[in-house]
């Protein structure tokens, strides 16, 4: 069968910097192939965890290579290539299992690189052809993983031309990753999942937290919210944990769902004045108190504002006008309300009226 490959991309693995840069990379060509917003984040998680595995278990160095695939079908993947200068895995399928590890992380890498891989092989039979055209002159590279995550046949792809979103954030200062997260997933043309969710602390084992349950997220978006609030939590036990805000909106019926744990700000903007969404106290995947679920309208003028408790409360509502464009907002709620000692998030989302 004839197998295509095109837009290839191939990128050096030597420090921590080169996480952002290979995910950004792959970030672009899901985007030019046509993948939805929920299987490019599964793309920019399975190489985040790819490069950061080469980083901490495959030597400190290696290569990827990502491309476009194509098979004798025409159905396309991103294919991607990850060769590393490491001792290799003794036990492939105990090392795929979540929580194993032979150095001192939580082992969470291969076992989220094995869950968002429609095919994954380790050093295939293949890897010999392939490195010497893709990996000339790294003799060095003695492993390698190969990944293949199909583009959906069929799927809504598109987002919800009801709802407009703006989203702000940053780490703390003194950090390169991010203990916050958000995320803006449009389940279908009516369902849209928006979820702010804050690490505990900051640095590397807070963005460990909140990206693990930002990728359970991405995985079940679809269930219940209760039960995806379960669904979280469970996810993430052996982290640090994590504070989440998740509301569901339906613009078929103009409806908003809204269930939170910890202290995530939530409030509704509507015609008559802010509506607070309340969260309850824990920090999923560790002490997580049973989900409540509130419910409200949420109609063509209305907007929703979530935001971690890196943003200060020093702010009034009436000093934001609410009907300018949601990334000016959560710009401005960032630039000028963030602390100097924390990470801080933004996410505002607005229905046109």
């Amino acid at each position: 069968m004839e197998i295509n490959r095109k837009n290839i991309i191939s990128l050096p693995i030597e420090n921590e910097s080169d996480v952002g840069v290979c995910r950004r990379k792959a970030v672009g060509l899901a985007n030019q192939m046509g993948f939805d917003e929920v299987k490019t984040g599964e793309v920019a998680i399975l190489i985040s965890e790819l490069v950061t595995n080469v980083l901490k278990h495959g030597g400190g160095n290696g290569k990827i290579v990502i491309c476009q695939y194509e098979n004798g079908d025409r159905k396309k993947a991103i294919e991607i290539w990850c060769c590393d200068s490491g001792n290799g895995i003794k036990d492939i399928q105990k090392a795929m299992q979540d929580g194993y590890t032979a150095r001192s992380t939580l082992g969470l890498g291969l076992g989220t690189i094995r869950r968002f891989s429609d095919e994954l092989e380790i050093n295939p039979a293949s890897s010999l052809a392939f490195k010497e055209n893709y990996f000339s002159g790294n003799h060095n590279l003695k492993h390698c993983i190969r990944s293949l995550k199909w583009m959906p046949e069929k799927s809504w792809v598109g987002t919800n031309s009801k709802l407009n979103i703006g989203a702000a954030s940053r780490c703390h200062p003194t950090e390169q990753l991010n203990g916050d997260a958000y995320l803006v997933s449009n389940v279908n043309a009516h369902l849209c999942l928006a979820v702010v969710i804050d690490g505990l602390g900051h640095g590397k084992e807070a963005n460990l937290a909140s990206e693990l349950a930002k990728e359970s997220i991405l995985l079940k978006p679809d269930l219940p919210l209760d039960s995806l609030m379960k669904h979280i939590h469970n996810s993430i036990r052996g982290t640090r944990g994590a504070v989440v805000g998740l509301a569901r909106i339906n613009t078929e019926t103009n409806k908003l769902e809204f269930s939170g744990i910890g202290n995530i700000e939530s409030f509704v903007m509507t015609s008559n004045g802010k509506k607070t969404l309340l969260s309850f106290g824990g920090i999923m995947g560790h002490n997580m108190r049973t989900p409540r679920l509130f419910e409200l309208d949420f109609v063509p003028g209305n907007t929703l504002c979530m935001y971690s408790d890196g943003i200060t409360s020093r702010w009034k509502i009436e000093d934001i006008n609410w009907n300018d464009p949601p990334q000016k907002n959560a710009e401005y709620l960032l630039n000028n309300y963030s602390r100097s000692n924390d990470d801080a998030t933004v996410l505002v989302v607005s229905y046109a009226s």
